[in-house]
């Protein structure tokens, strides 16, 4: 996965040691491609990663990305990243809400959820968008926060942008993204640095740069 980021990042310091020394190649437009292609290289790792772990979600019980959803909001900070202020419902009978999460102490202001898992390529219908805003409308919620592994139908899309409360839809691709984000569901397994010459170093007057004895 990393390997045509590593290939990049040696093709980097060659470039720098080629510089002579005259011109340090700030601003060489070879390097500015090598680190374009980097960047890439990056994106496309994260894309990767984040295509796996949907597979991985698909591939467990609903029950499980209902708290999942629930770990990745309270490491964006909602709820004020305390597991009391958030709950899990996801039963029978939940009209239409798979979670709440306090935003302050007392619960005065509450952000509901609907977790819903479908198989790639099926979209979350508009009846899905109704049931869910008229869920809102029967907790007298302000907020909401609809979740999915796969896509929204453009009906829902249009519905959930007309009604009176606030309803955000986010997509599993958007999801993922997320998840890697907040580093919830993997690890770091590389970091690197992108280094360049500094010229003003090399224009220093050695006068003084001299150390005192």
């Amino acid at each position: 996965m990393f390997a045509d980021y590593q290939r990049l990042m040696r093709l980097w310091y060659e470039q720098d040691l080629s510089c002579s020394d005259g011109d340090p190649c700030s601003s060489n437009s070879t390097a500015s491609l090598i680190e374009r292609d980097i960047e890439q290289a990056f994106m496309r790792a994260q894309s990767s990663v984040a295509a796996e772990l949907l597979n991985l979600v698909h591939a467990r019980e609903p029950a499980f990305f209902e708290r999942l959803v629930i770990d990745v909001l309270l490491a964006m900070g909602y709820g004020s990243r305390r597991r009391d202020s958030a709950r899990r419902l996801g039963r029978t009978g939940d009209g239409g809400v798979d979670g709440i999460i306090s935003q302050d102490e007392l619960g005065l202001d509450q952000i509901y959820l609907q977790a819903k898992r479908i198989k790639p390529g099926c979209l979350v219908p508009i009846s899905d968008g109704r049931d869910f805003a008229g869920s809102l409308d029967a907790h007298h919620a302000s907020k909401g926060v609809f979740l999915t592994t796969s896509h929204f139908s453009q009906g829902a899309v249009n519905f959930c942008q007309q009604v009176s409360r606030r309803v955000v839809l986010v997509d599993g691709e958007k999801f993922a993204e997320l998840m890697v984000r907040y580093n919830i569901g993997v690890s770091v397994k590389h970091s690197y640095q992108i280094k360049r010459i500094d010229p003003e170093y090399f224009r220093r007057d050695p006068q003084r740069c001299s150390t005192s004895k």
